[in-house]
């Protein structure tokens, strides 16, 4: 009976062990289960982040590209007519200092002699930018604005003549659903650091370059009207102003201030249609922090 027993406690206790074998070999199997699960979402989750990173890189090279496009023939058109311009890529910005577009002390209206500038910036304006804006029917006074405007109609003022007869349009096919556009063409006026004078009608040099980019907006827009009627896809003009007083200096020598109270063209663009939500904010936070947030 003692062997038997003793049989059976052997044979119970070696069946027990087995069976903890087997349990924890289960939860081994387990874990491993829930690793290579894990591993694969990682993976996964990495790879969808790569491809959104590769698709933020290629929108923003997609959007330098563009405006680098921009920026450059409106320059090129601009320094064949003799003006010097300076291009800030990365800001987006075509400066127009020194002889192209300077003002007097305290004064809104340009000096005498870059009047003509205007004319000038008029026409490459007109040239260049409704090749990066949705299209629009042309109705007929929006038609006869352009055809007057290649002539220069004499109730028009002197100085829109100096820029002589407009280049045909020559727009290069965009695919609509990927190009960036452009939304805001800003005009932004500043001042040097000289405060407004005792009995200024401007309160001060913030108002002044208000008033400076203003009157070139509406100069640019009696040579060119069809200028101003150009829109972004949300319908909003595309033309528009801002001052900046003496906050944005171009130059730093005093003796050389006077080359601060200038004209900048700002061109900021849109996403193209094609562009997702997730996209879109990344490429957003991305330009916000290359052009937006990093003033000159």
């Amino acid at each position: 009976m003692a062997n038997g027993v003793g049989l059976r406690g052997r044979t119970e206790a070696g069946a027990d062990g087995q069976g903890y074998l087997a349990s924890v070999s289960d939860l081994v199997s387990a874990f491993i289960f829930v690793f290579i699960v894990m591993l694969a979402i990682f993976a996964y989750r990495l790879a969808s982040a790569t491809e959104e990173q590769a698709q933020v890189t290629f929108q923003l090279r997609a959007a330098d590209e563009v405006r680098d496009s921009i920026l450059t023939q409106i320059a090129t058109r601009l320094e064949n007519s003799g003006m010097r311009v300076q291009v800030l890529r990365r800001q987006g910005i075509l400066r127009l200092a020194e002889n192209a577009i300077n003002f007097p002390l305290g004064s809104e209206t340009p000096v005498a002699e870059h009047e003509g500038n205007v004319g000038i910036v008029a026409r490459a304006i007109a040239e260049v930018v409704p090749c990066y804006v949705p299209p629009s029917p042309i109705e007929p006074a929006q038609a006869d604005d352009r055809d007057t405007a290649i002539v220069g109609e004499p109730s028009r003022p002197p100085y829109c003549q100096s820029a002589g007869s407009r280049a045909p349009y020559d727009c290069q096919p965009l695919n609509r659903e990927y190009a960036w556009l452009l939304e805001t063409l800003l005009i932004e006026g500043h001042t040097d650091d000289v405060p407004v004078a005792a009995g200024s009608r401007y309160r001060d040099n913030i108002e002044l370059s208000s008033m400076r980019a203003a009157t070139v907006h509406r100069m640019i827009a009696a040579c060119e009207p069809g200028v101003e009627r150009l829109a972004n896809s949300s319908g909003h003009p595309v033309l528009s102003t801002s001052g900046y007083g003496d906050t944005r200096p171009a130059i730093l020598d005093p003796e050389r201030r006077a080359t601060n109270r200038r004209i900048d063209l700002r061109f900021l663009l849109e996403p193209p249609a094609g562009l997702s939500r997730a996209q879109e904010s990344a490429v957003e936070a991305e330009i916000r922090e290359r052009i937006g947030e990093r003033q000159p």
